[in-house]
């Protein structure tokens, strides 16, 4: 990474603490203040009912319904020179202002449009207390690696016979899905993460010359839809270079170069979009 936030180490760590869909919609946010180096001391996220209690007895806060309390929030501070900026008028200078309006894009609630709790982010998601199991579709991690890093790895990867959707050295889907099926073949913790234990093990397996994908070329293809109107919309949300067919109103995934990376889409799409989604090898498919 070349560039570090004052208190990345303390980031994460807090970070971990929230509510599955909403440490992951806060992993998005931290992101963009990682790639747009906005620097941010994220001081709280999980509270306890006691220090809450002091709260509302001191008027720091107004509820016994925080959602600190059940993960769904986040408090941070700018951070400029290696120092915490503490004032309201310093979340509405730029670029903290940029980095709250991105929170909102994603669906946190700003207590800065309050007018009375500016480091305050809260995750709504279904309403209070609900956010209890990750959804597939929020389930994207931080990427803390330059550019150089995330193309080395997409090559190591590639050489163990998985398929990364192409080496650009963007940390997106494709290498997201090729380090969960490394980490599951290879019993690490699945977090799609590319942290020093999953990277080690990568190394240990390109010296042993093995191959933890089925290399190959396939593609992951939906059922029939009833009209070539719904089929290219259908394409448009699925993504993984989806395109209807060219003879029907079936929706064809781009080319996976392993049979696990396939699986993996697959199992992706059928859980956010259902569509009966098949895999067939390259010269099957239209």
């Amino acid at each position: 990474m070349s560039w570090t936030p004052t208190y990345h180490k303390r980031n994460l760590g807090n970070l971990d603490d929230l509510a599955p869909n909403t440490k992951a919609q806060a992993m998005k946010w931290y992101q963009y203040c990682l790639d747009n180096k906005i620097d941010v001391l994220i001081y709280e996220t999980i509270r306890t009912v006691a220090k809450q209690r002091e709260n509302v007895k001191s008027g720091a806060s107004e509820t016994m319904k925080s959602y600190h309390l059940v993960g769904q929030a986040l408090d941070f501070v700018p951070i400029k020179d290696g120092k915490p900026l503490w004032g309201k008028a310093d979340y509405a200078k730029r670029p903290f202002l940029t980095a709250i309006e991105y929170a909102e894009k994603i669906g946190f609630e700003s207590g800065y449009r309050w007018g009375w709790d500016a480091p305050h982010l809260q995750y709504n998601y279904k309403g209070y207390g609900t956010d209890k199991a990750l959804t597939v579709a929020a389930a994207t991690p931080i990427n803390v690696m330059s550019k150089e890093e995330v193309l080395a790895l997409q090559q190591n990867l590639s050489k163990l016979g998985l398929d990364t959707n192409g080496i650009d050295g963007i940390y997106g889907k494709g290498t997201t899905n090729a380090v969960m099926i490394l980490q599951r073949r290879t019993e690490l913790v699945i977090d799609g993460i590319a942290g020093k234990t999953t990277l080690d093990k990568i190394d240990q397996l390109l010296e042993k010359k093995s191959l933890v994908g089925t290399p190959g070329t396939f593609r992951v293809v939906t059922g029939t839809f009833g009209t070539p109107e719904a089929a290219e919309a259908a394409a448009k949300e699925l993504g993984f270079n989806a395109r209807k067919g060219a003879k029907d109103n079936r929706v064809y995934t781009g080319v996976f170069t392993s049979l696990e990376s396939a699986e993996e889409a697959r199992a992706l799409i059928n859980a956010k979009f259902g569509l009966n989604p098949k895999i067939k090898s390259y010269n099957e498919s239209a």
